[in-house]
């Protein structure tokens, strides 16, 4: 059984992961710009799940 904590440390995971995608995407020098901009969307993505995540987890406590 997946619980509250344990999705919201996977999501944290995804959301570093993302970050590093993207600081290696910037040391290019001729930078993906469109790739680094999907990046950028999806960690915010991330970051908007784990909010809601922890909001819900904290109005269950």
């Amino acid at each position: 059984m997946v619980t509250i904590q344990t999705s919201l440390e996977n999501l944290k995971i995804q959301h570093a992961y993302l970050d590093a995608a993207i600081r290696r995407e910037e040391q290019y020098v001729w930078k993906n710009l469109i790739k680094i901009e999907e990046l950028k969307k999806q960690k915010l993505k991330q970051k908007d799940a784990i909010l809601r995540l922890s909001l819900f987890s904290n109005e269950r406590q």
